[in-house]
Parts: structure tokens; C-alpha cells; sequence
């Protein structure tokens, strides 16, 4: 095996990341519900990793990512105490879902030459290998995703029969420190079984006892994907990036089809590649970036650079930090500049401008990339680890109403120094900070539950704010409502007055607490004051996370209505006190 292949297979050895009720009768199994069974014994959380995967649609020229998707579920037994569950006691699977639009993705396979998803498997007529195989050594099945080990890759449901079965797939691992099921390396597509493109498509993830098969609780997730990572918008024929524009390089005569503008982008980015560096790309395809240029996304042993890896910069650095100090040769400007919307800058690039990449609750509030990354040049910084030297929750949700830094409980940007810089701001008060030393998508929580299965994935935190977006379809099966999971119902059965939920939460939606809540208030004032405020007056920590109905008197006789988004304070209801 040649050096390409030997580092294809490192590579492939590291990759992890890159950019409810019960079931129902059989009829049902392919379509979502957003109906909550408030008498379930069991709840499943499920949640993708990043919120938004990236993979190409073509692998014969060159390539920055394989079709590789990840989710995580855990399986909560509700009690008053409830606990979450391992391997042992249940198994967990998924399986293709259709949503509210008709669209379902079963698999990844071309259709009977109909519907095109992918050449990922398809033969290399120039090698008579698989793409898959050119590029990272392997040689899965059709619908299989790649996987050191054979037997262990991740299958789309229909790889049994692509039109007609859409069969439980096993989450192929349980990671013990995490306590979650994983499913490294589902190769879903932003193709649906009709050909039409779905970034969000839905999958149902079950819990099933494994003596007898029997369900016991499902819901529904989305497996963002996107094809939309791309550089056609300067680098196709005639756009400021290409060959045929810039007097160096010599366009040569075999261009691709100018009328495959995909196509045409990848050629002239190989040419341009070729004469600036010396190298001979062109002949070498299909070409996978990250061969040459360390990619932290497809190193899952964090082992760090290696073979011509060694070399070179970053894949970030090259990407991020060369093409932001670019200006454009017809005005001077900079290419991407740093006071440009996300339009301008991010979306040229990432998916977004079609597939809504940053859509959750974030992006619903006006806040941007830059926000919280800053500029190109701060993400493509040599010093910088991609994928590891990210910004923090605590970054912007410093504290609580009693104790945060700055004027606003909620700041709106990550970072205090220079926007080519960007490092992200740490606070003293951790109440909303992640675990020490881990990202957001890999921290837990509340009783072990993980941070991004109540509060929905990275980019696409609850609630997205797209009308009929499939992302908040799992937050209603789970609580009625769409946004962060707080109904403490949706996994106790009962819970007794408490100021021990997430992040020092009291009883939600709770009778008890309504009527018997001036006790906690007698001992420790600045608990309520931390969510209510200084003043108990009310801020966004304390405000209604759907339509409420609260008792007014100890007697039980009066309520009051608050719409959600009220900011509950102390006087709704009664005087507050001295």
C-alpha cells in the first residue's frame, strides 16, 4: 500500500466530527409525531453532535469530508429518581422517519440511475476502485459508512432494500464515561428518497428491552446535513479565484464542463493548487485535503499531525486564515471583510445561505458567526486548535442576575480582545459553564444527562426559530412545547420542592412549588433573586417557557395566566417581600 493509502487510513482511523412516546402501529412507524406520551415509563433523548455535518456529493475530483453523521442518545427511566440506562439493559436503534413535508431518507444509494445521491461508492473507472476506497483506504458497502472495523460502520435503514425497507439500525457503540449510545459515521445524505434536498432529515431513535424486543420510548432527531460547503462562488469559471482569471497560471486544456459549476470550481482550485505549490494534484485524483493539511475533525486519537501532514499548515489555516487576507484585485477590498454580514463572510463558504446552518436559538436572536468566532483571521490563526479552541457557553452566559460580568446577564459576543483574535472569555461564575475542559458537546449535566439533550445540538440550540423546522420536533415529543427541555415532568414522575435542577432550577409548572415556595425564599434569598433578579422583578432567567396558569393564594382559588416569555417576578402574584 502506497503512502496516500497508509495516511488515508490514519485519517480514517481518527475521524469523529465534521462540519417521547411509544411506538405506535406499523403505519405509523415512518411518519413523526409531536405528540408526547405523558405516561411513558421511559424517555429517549437523541441529539447530533454538531448541530451541522458537511459532505460532498462528489468524490472524483477532491474532497474535504466523507458523508459521516453522528448522534448520541441516552435512555432516562423516569421515577422520582430517574436513572439513565446502559448496554445492558437496553438496546437502542434507529431508523428513517418521514416529516411533516413528505420527505423521508432511507438511504444513500443512487436509485436505479433516477435519483443521484452520491458516487461515494460508486467505481473509479480510472483505478477501478471505489471512491471510498481511493480516498480513504476502505471499502465499505453501499450505505455502510466508513469504519476501521467492517462490522462496525454505521448503516443507513434501507440498505437491505433501498425502495422498499427501512429496517432499525443498532447504535454501534456506549460510550461508559458518558453514559450515551453512539452512532459514529451514519452516511446520510441532503438527498431524500424522492431526490429532493433536505438538510434536516429525521431519524426515529428506540429504546427496546433487549430480552423481548419490546419498545419502550422513541423520538425523533434530526441528522443535519449539507452539501452546501463548497466554493463555487469564486472559484468557478470567470469568479475571482480561478484560473482563467489570474495571469500566473496556465488554464489547461482539459477544464471541466463549464456547465458543471461544482465541477468546474474543484478543476480550477486543483490548477491553481498545482501552480502555486508545485504539486501535481490534477493527476492525482480523486484528492483528499486533509492527506496534506491536518484536519482536527478527522482526528478522533488526537494524535496530532502526521506523513505530509507534517509539513504544511493546518486545514483551518489554510482555508480560514489565507483566503481572509485575500482582497479583491478589480477594488482592493478585502474578499471577506470583517464588518461583512454572515452572508458576506461565513456563508460564502459554509452552508447558509440555502441550508440555515446557525438556526437555533442563537441565530434566531441576531447573533453571528463573527460573534462568537470572530473574524477569518482569528479562526485561522497558526496557534490556533481547530475544532478544540472553540468558544464557551460561559463565554456569553457569564453568570446569573445576582453575579455576571458585564451590563447584561446575556452577553451577545464571546470575546472582549481584538476580532483577529478572538479568545474566548471565561467567567468566574460557573453556573452555566461547561464542564471543565470540554466542550459543549461533549459535557453532561443535570443527573448525567448530557448539556446539548435538553438544550438541543451546537448551531441549532432550542429553539430554532425556521417555521416547521424539524429540529424542534424531538422538544415537543418530549414536553409538549419546542424549546430547552425544563419540564421536569419529562423525566420525574413526581419531584419533591427543590432548588436542585439544572443549573439551581426550581420545580417548573409545579403545583407544589407554587403554593410552598416562600420557604426557600426565607433561607436563601439570593437563590430566587439569581433567576428573578436583584429586585425579584423579573429578567430572561425567569421567563415562562410556554403558556402558564399559576395559583394566586395559598387557598387554590385564583390563577393567573403569563404567555410565555413572561418574566415571572415576585409581584404577578403577590406583594413582594420586604
Amino acid at each position: 500500500m502506497n503512502n496516500i493509502k497508509l495516511l488515508s487510513l490514519f485519517i480514517l482511523s481518527q475521524i469523529v466530527v465534521a462540519c417521547g412516546g411509544s411506538a405506535g402501529d406499523d403505519e405509523d412507524k415512518n411518519i413523526a409525531s409531536d405528540l408526547p406520551d405523558i405516561n411513558a415509563t421511559h424517555q429517549v433523548l437523541a441529539f447530533n453532535d454538531l448541530g451541522m455535518h458537511c459532505a460532498d456529493l462528489d468524490y472524483s475530483t477532491f474532497v474535504i469530508l466523507p458523508p459521516y453523521n453522528v448522534v448520541h442518545s441516552q435512555v432516562i427511566e423516569r421515577g422520582t429518581m430517574p436513572r439513565i440506562l446502559d448496554d445492558s439493559q437496553v438496546n437502542v436503534s434507529y431508523r428513517a422517519v418521514q416529516d411533516a413535508s413528505g420527505s423521508i431518507n432511507t438511504t444513500s444509494q443512487n436509485q436505479a440511475g433516477a435519483i443521484h445521491k452520491s458516487n461515494f461508492w460508486n467505481t473509479n473507472p480510472a483505478t477501478g476502485n471505489t471512491y471510498a476506497f481511493d480516498l480513504f483506504g476502505l471499502n465499505p458497502p453501499a450505505d455502510k459508512g466508513l469504519s476501521l472495523n467492517p462490522d462496525n460502520g454505521q448503516t443507513m435503514p434501507g440498505i437491505l432494500n433501498p425502495y422498499v425497507a427501512n429496517d432499525d439500525q443498532p447504535f454501534n457503540e456506549f460510550d461508559t464515561t458518558k453514559k450515551w449510545f453512539a452512532a459514529n459515521g451514519i452516511p446520510v445524505l441532503p438527498v431524500d428518497d424522492a431526490g429532493q434536498l433536505n438538510a434536516y432529515p429525521l431519524m426515529r431513535v428506540s429504546a427496546a428491552l433487549p430480552a423481548t424486543g419490546k419498545t419502550l420510548a422513541t423520538l425523533d432527531v434530526v441528522l443535519p446535513v449539507a452539501s452546501e460547503a463548497d466554493c463555487q462562488n469564486c472559484h468557478t469559471l470567470g469568479e475571482v479565484g480561478t484560473a482563467d482569471n489570474n495571469p500566473d497560471y496556465i488554464l489547461p486544456d482539459d477544464i471541466s464542463d463549464p456547465n458543471s459549476v461544482l465541477q468546474a470550481a474543484k478543476h480550477n482550485i486543483l490548477v491553481l493548487h498545482d501552480a502555486k505549490d508545485n504539486t501535481d494534484l490534477l493527476n492525482e485524483k480523486p484528492v483528499l485535503c486533509a492527506r496534506c493539511h491536518y484536519s482536527a475533525a478527522l482526528d478522533l486519537a488526537g494524535a496530532g499531525p502526521a506523513g505530509e501532514q507534517l509539513n504544511n499548515p493546518k486545514m483551518s489555516e489554510v482555508m480560514h486564515g489565507h483566503h481572509g487576507g485575500l482582497t479583491d484585485p478589480s477594488t482592493g477590498d478585502p474578499l471577506f471583510p470583517t464588518d461583512g454580514t454572515v452572508e458576506e463572510t461565513c456563508y460564502q463558504c459554509h452552508p447558509g445561505k440555502v441550508t440555515k446552518c446557525l438556526r437555533g436559538a442563537m441565530g434566531g436572536a441576531g447573533i453571528e458567526c463573527v460573534d462568537c468566532h470572530g473574524s477569518m483571521q482569528a479562526v485561522g490563526r497558526a496557534s490556533r486548535n481547530p475544532w478544540l479552541d472553540e468558544p464557551r457557553c460561559e463565554s456569553c452566559h457569564t453568570g446569573d442576575a445576582v453575579s455576571h460580568l458585564g451590563t447584561d446577564i446575556r452577553l451577545r459576543q464571546a470575546w472582549d480582545d481584538d476580532i483577529n483574535v478572538a479568545t474566548p472569555r471565561l467567567a468566574s461564575n460557573k453556573r452555566f459553564a461547561e464542564n471543565a475542559g470540554t466542550l459543549y458537546r461533549n459535557s453532561l449535566g443535570h443527573g448525567g444527562v448530557a448539556c446539548e439533550g435538553c438544550h438541543g445540538s451546537t448551531h441549532a440550540i432550542w429553539p430554532n426559530a425556521m417555521p416547521g423546522a424539524n429540529d424542534n420536533l424531538a422538544a415537543i415529543q418530549l414536553q409538549g412545547h419546542a424549546g430547552v427541555i425544563t419540564e421536569c415532568s419529562a423525566c420525574h414522575t413526581s419531584l419533591p420542592n427543590t432548588l436542585d435542577g439544572p443549573h439551581g432550577m426550581h420545580n417548573v409548572n409545579d403545583r407544589g412549588w407554587n403554593l410552598r415556595h416562600e420557604d426557600f425564599y426565607e433561607h436563601n434569598a439570593n437563590a430566587c433573586r439569581a433567576c428573578h433578579g436583584q429586585n425579584l422583578e423579573g429578567t430572561v432567567l425567569s421567563e415562562t417557557a410556554a403558556d402558564r396558569d399559576l395559583l394566586r393564594d395559598d387557598d387554590g382559588d385564583q390563577t393567573i395566566h403569563l404567555s410565555k416569555g413572561t418574566a415571572v417576578s415576585c409581584d404577578l402574584c403577590h406583594e413582594k417581600p420586604e
